[in-house]
C-alpha cells in the first residue's frame, strides 16, 4: 500500500482488525523448524507451531519468507516473527475466519469502509475508482482494507502475490496474502530488516504510523524470544499443555479492557468501584467497562483449561497446589504459571497482583484501570513467587 493509503487508514485498520489484540499471545514454538511446504523435512529459521496461529497461516509465513529470495533477491533479514507480527496487529491471525488447507479464509476479511463517516477516525471518503478494486472490497463502492493483512484493493492489484502457485492472487488467501505482504515491505531496492533503522522504515512503509511500527515490534520480539527456545520438541521448553491451554486462552484476551472486579470462569464482564479502585481520573470506569481485572482474567484462562481456580489473586495463591518461591526467580517458573505481586516481596501476604508467565521475562495481565490486557516484562521489584496447578 502507498505511503498516503496507509496514513488515511492507519488509525482505520489497527483498531479494528488488531484491537485485539496487542501480545503477545503468546506465543509457543513446537520444533525447531518447518518446511516450506508441510511434510517436508525441517528447515532452518522456521518454526512448526505456534500457540495463537493456525498452522496453514504459519505454513504461509515460512513459505513466504523461502519464496522471497527470487521475488526480492537483494532483501534480506525478513522472518517468519515480522510477518506474523504484522498479521496479528492487522488481523489477529485471521481471527473469526476459518483457513482451508490451500489457504482460503472464510468468511473474507474487511476492514472498515472509507466512507468519511468518522469510523476508526476516516473522516475523508475513499473511493475504489476501478470495477475490479470494487470486487475485491466486496462489491462496494468505498474503499477499504481486504484479507488478513489489510491491503487496499488499488494496492492489492499492484502488488498482489500469488504464494500458493495455484495461478490467481487472492488477498483473502494467506499464502498469497503472506508473500505480498513480505515482498512490500522489502521494497524494489536493496534491504536489510535485520537492522532496526531499515526495518523501521519497512513497516512505516506499510503503515505511516509510528504506533503501529512499535506495536508490530513488540509481537515480532515476542515472537522472536520465543523462537529462541525451540529445538527440544515442546511448545515452550518446560510448559505444560495445561500451560498452553492457558496461555492460549489469555491470549485471546489481549486489548480487552481493564476492568475492576470484571471478568471470570465466563469470560470478561462489567466491574464495580469500591470506593478507592477502579476510577479513572475521578470517575468510576469499572461499572461500565466490559473487561477483566488481574484476578479475573487468570481465573478465566484456567477455566479455559478445565482448572477452577478462585477468584482473587490472594486466594490464588494460597490455593496453588505448588508454590514457586522468590528464591527461586523467575527461572523456576514454567509457561502458564501463575506470577504474584506482593507489597511486601517475599511474603505470602498483601498479595494485590497477579499474571500469567509467557517465558523470556514476559508476562501477560490486566495491569490497572485504564489498560488493556497486554504482554510486558515481569515487574520484578514487587514479584513475590509463583503458583503452578
Amino acid at each position: 500500500m502507498t505511503g498516503k493509503q496507509k496514513a488515511l487508514i492507519a488509525a482505520v485498520v489497527s483498531p479494528i482488525v488488531g484491537f485485539v489484540v496487542l501480545l503477545l499471545l503468546i506465543a509457543a514454538v513446537l520444533g525447531a523448524g518447518m518446511a516450506a511446504k508441510a511434510g517436508e523435512a525441517a528447515k532452518p529459521g522456521t518454526v512448526s507451531s505456534v500457540a495463537g496461529i493456525p498452522p496453514v497461516m504459519l505454513t504461509a509465513y515460512n513459505n513466504a519468507v523461502a519464496g522471497l529470495a527470487k521475488l526480492r533477491p537483494s532483501c534480506t533479514g525478513m522472518t517468519w516473527s515480522l510477518l506474523a507480527a504484522i498479521g496479528q496487529v492487522e488481523s489477529g491471525q485471521a481471527g473469526g475466519s476459518s483457513i482451508a488447507p490451500n489457504g482460503d479464509i472464510t468468511p473474507p476479511i474487511y476492514g472498515p469502509l472509507l466512507d468519511g463517516s468518522g469510523a476508526g477516525g476516516n473522516t475523508t471518503p475513499m473511493y475504489n475508482t476501478t470495477e475490479a478494486e470494487k470486487q475485491l472490497a466486496g462489491g462496494t463502492t468505498y474503499a477499504r482494507a481486504v484479507g488478513p493483512m489489510q491491503f487496499m484493493p488499488a494496492t492489492w492489484i499492484s502488488d498482489g502475490q500469488d504464494g500458493n502457485s495455484d495461478g490467481a492472487r487472492n488477498p483473502q488467501n494467506v499464502f498469497d496474502a503472506a508473500l505480498t505482504t513480505a515482498a512490500y515491505l522489502c521494497g524494489t531496492g536493496a534491504a536489510d530488516l535485520s537492522k532496526p533503522d531499515q526495518l523501521n522504515t519497512a513497516i512505516l512503509r506499510y503503515n505511516h504510523s509510528q504506533a503501529y511500527v512499535a506495536q508490530v515490534l513488540q509481537w515480532k520480539t515476542t515472537y522472536d524470544q520465543v523462537g529462541q527456545n525451540t529445538g527440544n520438541g515442546s511448545p515452550m521448553p518446560g510448559a505444560s499443555a495445561r500451560g498452553q491451554a492457558v496461555i492460549a486462552a489469555a491470549q485471546r484476551q489481549l486489548g480487552m479492557p481493564y476492568s475492576w472486579g470484571g471478568g471470570g470462569t465466563g469470560g470478561p464482564s462489567t466491574g464495580f468501584c469500591d470506593g478507592k479502585n477502579g476510577y479513572l481520573d475521578g470517575v468510576c470506569q469499572a461499572d461500565h467497562t466490559v473487561g477483566f481485572d488481574c484476578s479475573g482474567l487468570s481465573q478465566y484462562a484456567y477455566g479455559q483449561a478445565s482448572v477452577s481456580i478462585a477468584r482473587t489473586a490472594q486466594d490464588q495463591y494460597d490455593g496453588a497446589p505448588t508454590k514457586i518461591p522468590l528464591s527461586a526467580g523467575i527461572g523456576g517458573l514454567q509457561p502458564g504459571d501463575l506470577m504474584f505481586f506482593s507489597l511486601n516481596p517475599g511474603s505470602s501476604k498483601g498479595i494485590y497482583h497477579v499474571g500469567i508467565y509467557l517465558g523470556g521475562g514476559q508476562m501477560i495481565n490486566a495491569p490497572h484501570t485504564g489498560a488493556n490486557v497486554r504482554v510486558e516484562a515481569v515487574w520484578l521489584g514487587s514479584y513475590t513467587g509463583g503458583g503452578r496447578y
